[in-house]
């Protein structure tokens, strides 16, 4: 697990990486090791306050450019003004879809505070099994495996995201109690929810936020941290492109802009 635990000094997991690093290659450990991060820029803090109070014409130039980006890899990109719009699409998405094996149709979704709020389980029609991973129970425990079993039974998993960089239309997703990541990458379809506040420019953004922004620092990393970049695809056999060959076949988004 790694976390950035503060801005001056090297943490300790950190410092006791290098030195068994030091040690093994006979070198010696009487001094500190260098920062492997660098320390903050002297205008850090208005750097990180462009990045978080963003203008609405330049979060809306974000939002199109991450658009424009995701129609080159064969990514859905839809607009939404709020979380009842976005309910309702997804609601309607699901009506108008069948898997790909099978009759029932069950979806599996994250325990998260943006997701509850698109009510699904009031809405959905009847015959639509709906999940939320509300917990992380033992790995051995019966729990933990019903939630397995519906996950691969599942012909959608429903995420929401911690950031979005348009530039390479891409998700950025934490793994944490009640978000696996598996939800993104099992289901056949990958359906994500965000708000247009969580795009970003690109990755040098993303970086520094993680680095220098102190909410961010408050969460860490977490075990894992998923890059999606539109749904699974290969072009191994014969040089053809083949949507679906090691995770989701597709990919929606939508954008909450309210």
């Amino acid at each position: 697990m790694t976390e950035f635990k503060n801005q001056g000094n090297t943490a300790p997991h950190q410092h006791e990486f290098i030195m068994t690093i030091q040690k093994a290659l006979g070198k010696s450990s009487s001094s500190d090791p260098a920062q492997l991060f660098g320390t903050a820029p002297e205008d850090h803090e208005n750097q990180l306050n462009a990045y978080i109070n963003k203008s609405q014409p330049h979060r809306q130039a974000l939002l199109d450019l991450f658009i424009e980006q995701a129609g080159l890899l064969n990514m859905i990109v839809t607009p939404v003004e709020n979380v009842s719009q976005a309910g309702l699409a997804i609601q309607k998405f699901i009506q108008q879809t069948k898997p790909e094996w099978g009759t029932q149709k069950s979806v599996i979704a994250w325990h998260h505070p943006l997701i509850e709020q698109l009510n699904l389980k009031e809405t959905l029609d009847h015959d639509v099994t709906l999940v939320t991973t509300r917990s992380s129970p033992a790995p051995d425990s019966k729990e933990r495996q019903e939630i397995r079993t519906h996950l691969i039974e599942s012909y959608i998993g429903i995420t929401s995201a911690d950031f979005c960089v348009a530039g390479s239309a891409t998700l950025v997703l934490r793994t944490r109690p009640g978000q696996p990541r598996a939800v993104s990458l099992v289901p056949s379809i990958h359906v994500a929810v965000i708000t247009i506040d969580q795009i970003i420019e690109n990755l040098t953004e993303l970086y520094f936020r993680l680095k220098w922004d102190t909410e961010e620092q408050k969460l860490g990393l977490t075990n894992c941290m998923t890059f999606i970049s539109g749904p699974s695809k290969t072009g191994d056999i014969e040089l053809v492109m083949v949507n679906g060959a090691h995770g989701p076949r597709q990919m929606i988004v939508y954008v909450i802009t309210g």
